[in-house]
């Protein structure tokens, strides 16, 4: 098919939504019965009563949170009408809400007006409107309808009526029915049936390895961060290589996160030729860039529209069953006859030294590092103030490796600069990024959203100021049962893409965009004061975030107050249907970040091994828990109770607190019930104490006896002595 006529088919259909938003287009439209089919089976998706009705835009109240029904959830929270990503609160669904005024509505209609001012059949502008309309109509339900819960968005169904469309343009197409789109529109039952759309998946592998598995000592926490970017930014090139090739907009891009992503595409000869080629193609570059640290695999499954409705029950769970199985077969035979030759005769390597980051043998400079782990270096010098990235095809000004011959740019790029530099530079540019805000210049430069909070430069420095032992906190966590709920986790008359793309997106808000408010307003805080002022900053970098999980450092405190606030907020976000499970340890700065992860990685292992999941795990395999009886039981109680009679009563130092220590660890031998009483008796404060210090002491003294006689009290207390000792011992106490 021509890529023309294509495109110009999805500017059509873009145009179509358009003027029913604002009424000011008045355009008709050549294949409008594929835009009018392609509406009502979104609309079926979206599960509306009345699916067979043509998209309206009016007043519509407030989104239903797609929450509400999610793994067996009965609720009917809302959101406050917004435009998405217009400030830094998290948007929480609520009971009782605000309906939107008139004047929100006249400010998004405007907003999409200008836009169509300048519009151009291109795939630039298509993308550009698709992303103003997820900005302006993201928290605006698609219907109307009084008795419904609406949890779909305009957004939501706009973007999937276009990748609908354009799928079933070309499959119409390719199979000579074009001219049969009208009649198909009224009676559509036995098109329903025909296999006509693709679902594909690529998937990364390798991707913890590659961020965590260098050995360098310098700068490593640069080098962290420039990794973690690197793969933001070559995902995100493959996914718009891919679309590219295909001739196709972000529309057909059903969620992207995590390392995976999922599109809808057209079942044709022409698009199964195409992924072929990109297939081999991809795996080839990334091969020959990264031999075998980095893959990706992929796959696809032919469905029919009633597969994507559910039609019969099950059949859009097997369809994601058969992509992730098509995924998993092509990830076990990655390489072919060729690509195993190439392999086993490897790159040109230095015998005699390795690269002193990676331990590669590849590529060395007289620095003795090799060229990717050189340009993350040069990454790293300004990624954080940096707010435009561009891939571009000169290599004498790139510093990375970018598919599919482009290289990603070394200059530091302010968006109000943005104009300039894209005009000098627009005979190399292949793709330009904008981080965490919007460009707003005549050139289309795609917005990503990046967790990038960072409170200092390097390991030692945040730590250095932090309260007690000067430790490094690492936090691994990530969603619990993420797949089944991706799949299953509606209910069968309810499980539909609408449903599926909703949710993978908040998921997706809330770890690349949420995550960044969280850190910058922490909430919880160890009840602990050692009478000196705290900084209320949380000390933590983060290194990746992506669509279910994250990984941070920082000053060991404020990573434990971190993973309680992440609980709580992703709890409050997701309504207590999805869980996190996470593995904290704490090391020397100077520990490998390898070591640091894989042992994290361990932690978080022994948390989900816990019945429920649900857990955290600090330290070690011997002090996991659900988190809310480590918030409660052992912070809230056990902790508390230490802390309040350590600094309330003078004169009671740290080899008490260490006997006592000793005494819960050895619980088993019976003498040690009586030592304990002993070791109480003995920490009674003496001379003129006051009435508070009295009952301070009593309460401690009845509670530390009381836990001593109870497997699960003594866990939760050896935890919480853990934890002080380490807020009140200094650098000199080994």
């Amino acid at each position: 098919m021509n890529s023309d006529i294509k495109t110009k088919f999805i500017f059509d259909s873009i145009l179509y939504y358009a003027d029913k938003i604002t009424g000011t287009t008045g355009k008709e439209f050549e294949n409008i019965y594929i835009m009018k089919l392609a509406d009502k089976i979104s609309a079926t998706f979206d599960r509306r009563k009345a699916p067979g009705s043509e998209f309206i835009f009016e007043d519509r109240g407030n989104l239903y949170s797609i929450f509400n029904i999610l793994n067996g959830n009965n609720q009917s929270k809302r959101y406050d009408a917004s435009i998405l990503y217009d400030d830094d609160k998290i948007k929480f669904a609520k009971d009782s809400v605000t309906k939107p005024s008139s004047e929100f509505y006249k400010t998004i209609k405007e907003k999409i007006s200008g836009k169509l001012e300048n519009a151009t059949m291109d795939t630039d502008f298509i993308n550009s409107f698709l992303e103003i309309l997820e900005q302006t109509t993201s928290y605006i339900p698609v219907s109307a309808s009084g008795d419904e819960k609406v949890d779909i968005s305009v957004y939501e169904h706009i973007k999937q009526s276009t990748a609908i469309g354009s799928a079933l343009f070309e499959y119409l197409t390719e199979n000579e029915k074009i001219k049969e789109q009208e009649s198909i529109y009224h009676s559509p039952d036995e098109f329903y049936k025909e296999k006509s759309i693709l679902l594909y998946s690529m998937d990364f592998s390798g991707i913890q390895s590659f961020i965590y598995g260098q050995y360098g000592k310098e700068d490593v926490l640069k080098n962290l961060r420039s990794r973690s970017f690197y793969l933001e930014i070559l995902m995100e090139n493959i996914i718009d290589e891919l679309l590219d090739k295909l001739g196709l907009s972000v529309a057909n891009l059903l969620y992207a996160g995590g390392g995976h992503a999922y599109f809808i595409l057209a079942n044709t000869e022409r698009t199964k030729t195409l992924l072929a080629e990109f297939d081999a193609d991809i795996k080839a570059w990334m091969q020959n860039t990264f031999g075998i640290d980095l893959y990706i695999g992929s796959g696809y499954c032919e469905c029919s529209c009633n597969d994507l409705q559910n039609k019969p029950d099950g059949s859009y769970s097997n369809c994601f069953r058969v992509v992730s199985g098509a995924v998993s077969q092509n990830k076990l035979r990655r390489y072919g006859a060729s690509q195993i030759k190439a392999l086993n005769k490897g790159k040109k390597t230095d015998g005699e030294r390795e690269c002193k980051i990676c331990h590669s043998s590849y590529n060395l400079n007289e620095n003795g590092v090799c060229s990717l782990c050189d340009g993350f270096a040069q990454l790293s010098r300004d990624i954080l103030n940096r707010e435009i990235f561009t891939v571009v095809s000169d290599k004498e000004k790139g510093i990375l490796p970018i598919y599919r011959n482009g290289y990603l740019s070394g200059g530091n790029i302010k968006r109000k600069d943005g104009e300039e530099y894209l005009n000098t530079n627009k005979k190399i540019l292949i793709r330009a990024y904008s981080k965490n805000g919007v460009y707003k210049g005549k050139d289309y430069v795609k917005t990503i959203y990046v967790g990038d909070y960072h409170n200092a430069d390097t390991l030692e420095n945040l730590v250095k100021d932090g309260v007690g032992i000067k430790r490094l906190g690492v936090l691994r966590g990530d969603i619990d049962n993420l797949g089944k709920a991706f799949v299953g986790g509606f209910e069968k008359n309810k499980q539909t893409l609408s449903k599926s793309a909703a949710f993978s997106r908040k998921l997706t808000q809330f770890f690349k965009y949420d995550i960044n408010n969280i850190l910058r307003n922490p909430v919880y805080k160890i009840p602990f004061s050692d009478g000196e002022a705290e900084n209320t900053d949380r000390k933590i970098a983060i290194i990746y975030s992506g669509g279910d999980d994250v990984f941070v450092v920082g000053a060991w405190k404020d990573i434990i107050e971190f993973g309680v606030d992440l609980y709580n907020n992703l709890k409050e976000y997701t309504q207590g249907t999805l869980t996190v499970s996470a593995g904290l340890g704490i090391y020397m700065p100077k520990y490998p970040i390898s070591y640091m992860s894989e042992k994290t990685g361990e932690l978080e292992d022994y948390s989900k091994k816990l019945e429920g999941k649900n857990a955290i795990t600090l330290f070690d395999k011997n002090n996991s828990y659900h988190w809310d009886e480590f918030i409660d039981r052992v912070m809230g109680e056990k902790f508390a109770t230490i802390s309040e009679f350590f600094s309330t009563v003078e004169d009671k130092g740290k080899s008490l607190l260490y006997n006592l220590l000793e005494l819960f660890r050895n619980r088993n031998n019976k003498i040690n019930i009586a030592r304990m009483a002993y070791t109480l008796a003995r920490m009674e404060p003496s001379g003129k104490v006051s009435e508070e210090e009295k009952a301070v002491y009593k309460n401690f003294k009845e509670k530390v006896y009381d836990w001593m006689f109870s497997d699960t009290d003594t866990k939760q207390v050896i935890t919480a002595i853990y934890i002080y000792s380490y807020l009140i011992r200094k650098e000199e106490e080994k």
